[in-house]
């Protein structure tokens, strides 16, 4: 992502499924995982993600939900 004032963030984008079907593989350990910049979206479809950004934006939490990208 690139802010307004020229600095870059990332996140890492699951879809429901796709949380599942990892949390689902029997040779995870731990059994579960925590990412402050994990972000669930209920789809990869461009107009999904760009709401769920938007609305985060909007609510001063893109900030929380990412990681400053490095330079």
């Amino acid at each position: 992502m690139v802010f307004t004032d020229g600095s870059r963030r990332w996140s890492i984008l699951y879809t429901p499924e796709r949380l599942l079907n990892n949390l689902s593989r029997p040779d995870i350990d731990p059994p579960g995982l925590h990412m402050q910049q994990l972000i669930v979206v209920r789809s990869y479809e461009v107009n999904d993600i760009e709401r769920v950004l938007n609305v985060f934006d909007e609510e001063d939490e893109l900030i929380e939900a990412s990681r400053e990208y490095p330079e």
